[in-house]
């Protein structure tokens, strides 16, 4: 990760007792005092243990100071960080929630959240959360930098260009910021510009393996399934616990027509993080391709228990029940989809032919004439 990734930052030390108070003061708030004590006691043991990377035993001693003193804003913002290096993104955020009750003016812990969201492809929350970082400390690099990245997932490539840049104007050797601009320069189809800030990042972290997951990403754009594979799984090789690795070299495979090796790359990224709705998403299409519309139907299941605003998820898992002539229950898919994206040409589509298969041809042209000017050229194909 980057070395904003890597700072604890703000250690509290143990707070002394005051042992000079009055006999008042002493009679009536000495639990008081002692908990505030004992509270910072186990912060400081938990950031100690953050710091050797045994993030499990710092959740421990967070907990308990937390029991001792709840409203102590620091604990939920280093419990949030080591459950964010332990991969608990959505616990991660429910600590930063509240820490930023208790203190809205933490920076790092806005930044974290933000990054917490876009891992969970929450990119609109994530760059209001970037934005807020920002704000509160102008400098900060890597807001930039991981701000690009989810302006990159909502196809605002030029903005996204302007935030790298930004990083790298603040810190000149950001190896993310550098794979990064790559990666939303080939979104702009500038692939020697691309290549160029490529090499940049590798020159200044050979085993850098976000690096290759960039040139994956570009081979893909450029229909080079094979070349993007090989990219993707040189990133593996460097880090073989790289969850975005494996899903995106499965996106690449799906394309590339081998569904069944996608699935098993899909089966790995979320081992490796199960609350990633993107990955049950496509491994339900790879599983679609293969006919596996019952298995398919289990994954956007699940993609929805994570998202239930994905109004994707909503069509696809529609797609697969009408596959299964489950056409009634496919329309109410196709409703929801609709309530959440009134725009979304394929859910106008397919709900007009699963009402067409149950008998119910009322409005039909009307619906087509609405799906059509939304999307005058779209395949009524499920």
């Amino acid at each position: 990760m980057m070395r904003a990734l890597k700072k604890w930052g703000g250690f509290l030390a143990v707070a002394v007792a005051c042992t000079a108070l009055a006999t008042y003061v002493w009679t009536n708030n000495a639990g008081a005092y002692f908990s505030q004590d004992n509270a910072d006691a186990y912060i400081s043991r938990g950031n100690a243990k953050g710091d050797r990377g045994q993030y499990q035993e710092a959740v421990a001693d967070y907990d308990q100071a937390l029991q001792l003193q709840p409203g102590k804003a620091h604990a939920y913002d280093h419990r949030g960080f080591a459950r964010f290096m332990l991969g608990q993104y959505q616990d991660a955020i429910a600590d930063y929630d509240q820490a930023l009750q208790l203190r809205p003016d933490f920076a790092g812990a806005t930044f974290f959240r933000g990054v917490a969201k876009l891992i969970l492809d929450q990119y609109e929350e994530a760059v209001a959360d970037l934005d807020q970082a920002i704000q509160l400390q102008p400098d900060f690099a890597d807001a930039y930098a991981y701000r690009g990245d989810a302006k990159v997932c909502l196809g605002q490539y030029q903005d996204a260009v302007a935030d790298y840049s930004q990083a790298l104007q603040l810190q000149p050797d950001n190896v993310h910021a550098y794979a990064g601009r790559a990666n939303a320069k080939a979104g702009l189809n500038q692939y020697q510009d691309a290549y160029a800030d490529l090499d940049q990042a590798l020159q200044l972290q050979p085993d850098y393996a976000a690096a290759y997951i960039v040139r994956g990403h570009a081979k893909l754009r450029r229909g080079q399934y094979r070349d993007a594979i090989a990219g993707y799984s040189q990133a593996i090789q460097l880090q073989p616990d790289y969850a975005g690795a494996y899903f995106s070299r499965g996106h690449a495979k799906a394309h590339f027509g081998q569904h069944q090796e996608a699935i098993a790359d899909y089966d790995q990224a979320l081992q490796l993080q199960p609350d990633k709705a993107s990955a049950y998403i496509l491994r339900g299409h790879a599983k679609a391709h293969l006919g596996q519309y019952q298995d398919a139907i289990a994954d956007y299941d699940q993609a929805l228990q994570l998202q239930p605003g994905n109004a994707h998820a909503y069509v696809s898992r529609g797609h697969a029940k009408a596959h299964l002539g489950q056409y009634q229950e496919a329309i109410v898919d196709y409703d929801q989809a609709l309530q959440l994206q009134p725009g979304n040409a394929r859910a106008y589509h397919s709900r007009i032919r699963a009402k067409l298969n149950i008998g119910q041809p009322r409005n039909t042209i009307a619906n087509y004439n609405q799906a059509l000017q939304l999307q005058p050229d779209f395949s009524d194909d499920y």
